[in-house]
């Protein structure tokens, strides 16, 4: 039998969701607490392999088992001894064959800025010092639409093949708040804060309105920003199938 986990975590301090030696990571928790609750070794997949520092409020991780369990007994366990940065949101039954990454159709993330010193939220917002143009960044990330080629934002020699389709983006205002909310079919390593990094290198006056797309023509990562922080990082969803879910 197979499941799906939504999991919530605070990414401030995980060396990330990939298993690594010596390090703490959310993929050793969960598939601790699994072994520790079925009593047997359990490797879980997982939608997106978030970096160290980033958070996640709708992660989705998949698993086998070839006993059954019940869902809502399975949670309860799980979010007994899984650590606090950890929470198990849902668990249910899924197809056969299930594979948490390969059978996603998106991905979709949101990144936020504050124009503020934070005191609550800190840990999940990037604070620009910088007096920061709302109507450029909404400018400098419109070419990211459609059929991309993000090799320009993305971890130098990590693929071959750097092509995405870019569902969504959009920025959203609240308060002091600055939040951008990409969805793709998928990502690369450091692609979502080097776009946020770039554009605001743009809303600050650094850069001319198309480095964006200029980023995108050439594929040149020289021309990017500084990388976003990773604190400001969070994945929000994974849609599945045509319903979405």
């Amino acid at each position: 039998m197979t499941y799906k986990l939504i999991l919530e975590y605070d990414g401030t301090d995980f060396s990330g969701w990939q298993i690594q030696p010596g390090v703490r990571t959310v993929q050793t928790e969960v598939e601790r607490a699994l072994g520790t609750v079925l009593r047997r070794p359990v490797r879980v997949t997982v939608a997106g392999r978030t970096d160290a520092g980033v958070h996640a409020s709708g992660q989705v991780a998949g698993f086998d088992t070839d006993m059954p369990v019940d869902p809502g007994r399975l949670k309860k366990a799980l979010n007994a001894i899984l650590p606090r940065d950890v929470t198990v949101v849902d668990i249910a039954e899924t197809w056969p064959g299930f594979h948490a990454r390969y059978d996603a159709r998106a991905r979709v993330y949101r990144y936020t800025i504050s124009d503020r010193r934070l005191s609550i939220g800190r840990l999940y917002a990037w604070h620009v010092r910088y007096r920061l143009s709302r109507e450029l960044l909404v400018e400098a990330t419109r070419p990211l639409n459609g059929p991309c080629d993000i090799r320009g934002f993305s971890k130098a020699a990590e693929e071959e093949d750097f092509s995405t389709v870019v569902l969504k983006n959009q920025w959203m205002f609240e308060g002091n708040l600055m939040i951008f909310e990409i969805s793709a079919v998928r990502f690369f390593h450091h692609a979502v804060r080097s776009i946020v990094g770039s554009a605001v290198e743009v809303a600050r006056g650094k850069e001319s309105p198309d480095l964006l797309r200029r980023i995108l023509d050439t594929g040149d990562r020289v021309l990017a920003g500084p990388t976003a922080p990773a604190a400001g990082l969070c994945l929000v969803r994974v849609i599945y199938g045509e319903s979405g879910e």
